[in-house]
């Protein structure tokens, strides 16, 4: 095993992480569609395969891989991502007004999350979801390159597709620390309230990853939320919405390290009084880690069967069909949320896990990324690669 082949044993998954990066360049559309067959709904990797098949003019094969990006992004909850996605795909061929419906029915019924762009497009009605799609501007940034600087005029209100960035207040005092939040995906930022006067930046944004952004200008806006007003309300309050570095995001964006595997069913026993028996209840993962995991309950879970779940211990099992991947994971609820509109609620709970054994740790990380299959045709890829 070469020094490469060791680093990337150190830190399973890592080879499509570089690739997702740009560490690792694939030329080969082929040699992608090798990697798609390991991971075929992992959409970050469809949308850089759209991409690169864009770039090379296949115009058929670009399209087909943006709705399929699409779809695996609104799958995860992931609606800024989808609608990124799909709008390229409809700027290769224009949609029909039935397609546009259909999608955003899927969007109503499968965009629920609890962060600002979530919150946002899952809200909208028709018209004003094209109305905004229609206005989206892509920016791309190198880590480091500022967005905007504290005190400067602002110009565009930004959506974060992927990456991090850092937004800076100015130092209250002489010799006080900067007040610094963290932005990440599906986060709104941008200072342009009110939009009828002149407006400034509260701080300094920077990029501390590489990011995609999209943007709209403030003028263009304007003149949106004046035809349509309810989006102007939900920008201003969403907008808003900061998180310091030392809190936590009770609701993460589905982690890279999580996309590439396929959801799963997961058991839950939890602990009830010692003269009753454990209660039982079964659900898909939603976002899966090494330190915890999001579970989306069956639509027909009893209200009864819901309440009380938070605080309590529980004992899960993580299954693929009848086999049972990881056995007996003990944690804690620590949060329970009901996402989606009134007509199609769905319940996510949130459960971190316990301190576990060094064996159960290392079948979960490998069940987060890939199986042994997977590994050893990444493998061969990466062999070609370091090769060619």
């Amino acid at each position: 095993m070469n020094e490469i082949q060791q680093d990337v044993n150190l830190d399973q998954g890592s080879v499509v992480e570089k690739i997702l990066d740009d560490q690792i360049n694939i030329d080969s559309l082929e040699e992608f569609k090798d990697l798609l067959e390991v991971f075929p709904d992992d959409p970050d990797l469809y949308r850089k395969f759209a991409d690169l098949c864009s770039q090379r003019n296949k115009r058929e094969a670009a399209l087909m891989a943006y709705h399929k990006a699409s779809a695996r992004y609104l799958d995860a909850g992931m609606v800024l991502q989808s609608i990124v996605a799909k709008i390229l795909a409809w700027s290769i061929v224009q949609p029909t007004h039935q397609e546009g419906r259909r999608f955003h029915e899927r969007v109503h019924r499968q965009g629920g999350g609890d962060k600002p762009a979530q919150i946002l497009f899952s809200q909208l009605d028709y018209t004003e979801m094209v109305a905004l799609m229609l206005r989206l501007a892509r920016v791309r940034l190198a880590p480091g390159e500022v967005v905007y600087e504290s005190g400067s005029e602002a110009q565009d209100i930004y959506f974060i597709i992927a990456g991090e960035l850092t937004e800076t207040a100015p130092r209250r005092k002489r010799g006080s620390t900067a007040p610094t939040i963290a932005l990440g995906e599906n986060d709104i930022f941008g200072d342009i309230f009110p939009l009828e006067e002149r407006s400034f930046c509260r701080g300094r944004v920077v990029a501390t990853t590489a990011v995609e952004l999209v943007k709209i200008a403030k003028p263009v806006l304007r003149a949106s939320c004046y035809r349509y007003p309810r989006i102007r309300e939900l920008l201003e309050r969403l907008s808003r919405i900061r998180l310091t570095h030392d809190r936590d995001r009770t609701w993460q964006t589905v982690r890279r390290s999580c996309r590439y595997c396929l959801p799963a069913d997961v058991k839950l026993e939890l602990k009830t009084t010692h003269a009753e028996q454990p209660q039982l209840i079964l659900g898909t993962s939603r976002d899966l880690s090494t330190g915890g995991i999001c579970v989306a309950l069956p639509s027909d879970t009893p209200r009864s069967e819901i309440d009380g779940l938070l605080k309590k211990k529980t004992t899960l099992t993580i299954l693929e069909g009848t086999k049972t991947v990881i056995d007996r994971l003990a944690g804690h609820v620590i949060w329970l949320k009901t996402v989606g509109d009134e007509s199609h609620p769905t319940t996510l709970i949130g459960v971190a896990f316990d301190p576990m054994a060094e064996e159960t740790a290392i079948a979960l990380n490998a069940f987060c990324t890939i199986s042994n299959d997977e590994q050893e045709m990444i493998w061969s890829l990466w062999n070609h690669l370091v090769r060619h």
